[in-house]
């Protein structure tokens, strides 16, 4: 519903979230990764979540 509040919350690829943030999130979501990258630059990751995020929010509209 894009009249809704939403955040999203991001960890880095050493520490991640704190387990505290995690129990009060609605949805846990991780990007699937293939070949020899084990993590994305969090930078990169928020550019996809917000995209996707932005994307289904259209799509449901």
């Amino acid at each position: 519903d894009s009249g809704q509040k939403y955040a999203l919350v991001l960890g880095n690829e050493v520490k991640g979230v704190q387990q505290e943030a995690l129990d009060l999130c609605h949805h846990c979501v991780e990007i699937p990764q293939y070949g020899t990258k084990h993590s994305l630059n969090v930078s990169v990751a928020s550019g996809i979540l917000v995209w996707s995020f932005f994307e289904q929010l259209r799509k449901y509209q």
